[in-house]
């Protein structure tokens, strides 16, 4: 599975932004998403991964889908 394009799939999905405006690099505040779409997407993260909990903070501390995807990576 390809954690980075699912990311970038969800963020686009969430934002009704162009996917190739999901860049990986930019920090996920960039992308406007308000504190339900962060919530939907650790809950959806932890559902893809069956990872227990993901603290919706993680987004602050990781905050780009590359610096995310690592810490994902890491999980494993």
């Amino acid at each position: 599975m390809n954690i980075t394009l699912w990311l970038q799939e969800k963020i686009a999905e969430e934002t009704n932004l162009p996917i190739e405006e999901i860049s990986c690099d930019l920090e996920f505040s960039n992308f406007n998403m308000d504190s339900l779409s962060i919530l939907t997407l650790a809950f959806d993260l932890e559902s893809k991964l069956d990872i227990t909990e993901i603290d919706p903070t993680i987004f602050s501390e990781y905050n780009t889908i590359n610096k995310l995807v690592v810490w994902i990576e890491n999980q494993k």
